[in-house]
């Protein structure tokens, strides 16, 4: 397959809330792969590869999505894993156009942080490379980093 140049199509985006917590406890809750699926309107799973028991730099983790009818899993590669500061992973490991997913923290308060999560999907910009080709993806992202923000802030908020 030839690749199309790259087009003027947008392949960032993040959201922002402030969370009654403290960074550490965000932290801990992000790194947590039984509960940071219950933030994603997407990602139904997540599970530990290669032996991994805990998120660490290098560590591989595997995502299991679903939006509308269509399901798939994707592998991904912790790329910062800074308690109670930022967390941050590609999707797919080793691929040339990964997209990056990131968490930053910032305390703001004895208890209460300002959380931020992003992407970087270069490949939204590349027509010829799943998943550019799908119709309104980078808007579903966006939306999907403000409804994970807002599920993370009602987690805090009881």
């Amino acid at each position: 397959m030839t690749e199309s140049p790259p087009t003027d199509l947008p392949t960032q985006g993040s959201a922002s809330v402030e969370v009654a917590a403290s960074a550490e406890d965000v932290y801990a809750f992000l790194t947590d792969l039984d509960r940071l699926p219950t933030l994603s309107p997407e990602n139904q799973r997540c599970e530990f590869l290669q032996d991994a028991t805990a998120i660490d730099t290098g560590v591989r983790f595997r995502g299991h999505n679903k939006s509308g009818d269509y399901e798939w899993h994707a592998d991904c590669e912790v790329t910062i894993a800074d308690p109670g500061k930022a967390f941050a992973y590609i999707v797919p490991p080793k691929f040339e156009h990964t997209t990056t997913w990131a968490y930053a923290i910032e305390q703001t308060g004895p208890n209460s942080c300002t959380v931020t999560e992003s992407f970087d999907a270069p490949m939204l910009a590349l027509p010829d490379v799943y998943p550019g080709t799908i119709e309104g993806r980078h808007e579903n992202l966006v939306n999907a980093c403000h409804q994970t923000m807002e599920n993370l802030r009602a987690a805090f908020a009881g």
